[in-house]
């Protein structure tokens, strides 16, 4: 895959078939568009991928607090495994967001990449405001000889598969359901970082991880993970909250890891956790020793969850 980090970087000597979009998790919404892409390339058109970063939200609603699926790295990741010739992430600048759909066409895809064709999702809008839709792009693309295709959405559990409601399940705890729509195990990747070594002092020492601040956290709870690192996979459980019984006044969230039958030490070590199931909520307790006998039956209930997984 070529990657090209501005619109003007990519050229090609063949007619284009193209999409766009922000593509937010990769999730399988927009790997069915990515298959429609490269299906209607049939190694006759060039494929190409247009998208942007930051996300429009970002930028547009001046909302700072925007929170990503995948980091930059791990959608270029993403992106690759679904067999993508060329991905260009072009920045969004407020200046790109008032280019009108019909300049759009007539100014850049149209010379430049000689588009034939173009793949939409469901709910894409492109240009100034967010005001064309398919049926507009349609009618502007076909004075230029560009046909347009719409893909139509994917369903879970009666829900439309999108980066919003995934990041909503995650939001609530149901990891089940956004694993499914993105096709693969949600993934906090950082590096380890010193805590206050109070897993340690209760029997259960935690790596404590670091990861991206625009990275969007799953609720605060106990989960049973996987945990990849060096090449290896680990079973574990992990903890995301403030540490209440201990730390009744700290409000930043920490996300502790206890990595079963492990005892290397990784302090500065990148690993990856992988979130298959939450166990319980955050909750506080009466004292340490109370908290100490609830995560003793938080990682029974994590083995036996994953011994059923194994047996099933």
């Amino acid at each position: 895959m070529k990657i090209y980090s501005l619109i003007d970087e990519f050229s090609s000597l063949y007619p284009c078939v193209f999409t766009l979009g922000v593509f937010d998790g990769v999730h399988i919404g927009h790997q069915k568009i990515i298959k429609n892409l490269i299906f209607r390339s049939k190694k006759k058109y060039c494929p190409v991928l247009l998208t942007f970063h930051p996300h429009p939200k970002e930028i547009l609603n001046s909302n700072k607090n925007f929170l990503y699926l995948n980091t930059l790295s791990e959608r270029i990741y993403n992106l690759k495994k679904t067999g993508i010739e060329h991905l260009i992430i072009h920045p969004f600048t407020i200046n790109f967001s008032k280019l009108r759909t019909k300049d759009f066409l007539k100014k850049i895809l149209h010379p430049k990449y000689r588009i034939q064709k173009i793949i939409t999702g469901y709910d894409s809008h492109i240009g100034r405001n967010r005001d064309n839709s398919y049926e507009e792009l349609k009618k502007l693309s076909y004075n230029y000889g560009i046909k347009v295709y719409q893909v139509s959405p994917l369903k879970l559990s009666e829900r439309i598969v999108s980066s919003t409601h995934i990041r909503e399940s995650l939001l609530l705890g149901d990891i089940q359901w956004a694993n499914q729509a993105l096709g693969y195990l949600y993934t906090l990747s950082g590096y380890v970082i010193p805590g206050k070594g109070i897993g340690r002092m209760i029997n259960f020492p935690t790596a404590n991880l670091k990861v991206e601040s625009k990275k969007l956290i799953p609720k605060k709870g106990v989960y049973a993970v996987k945990i990849y690192y060096l090449n290896n996979m680990y079973l574990g459980m992990l903890n995301i909250g403030n540490n209440p019984t201990i730390e009744s006044k700290n409000k930043e969230i920490k996300i502790e890891v206890h990595i079963f039958d492990f005892f290397e030490n990784i302090y500065g070590k990148k690993i990856d956790i992988l979130m298959i199931h939450i166990i319980r909520e955050e909750k506080k307790f009466n004292s340490i020793q109370e908290l100490k006998e609830q995560i003793c039956i938080d990682k029974i209930n994590i083995k036996k969850f994953f011994s059923r997984e194994k047996k099933s």
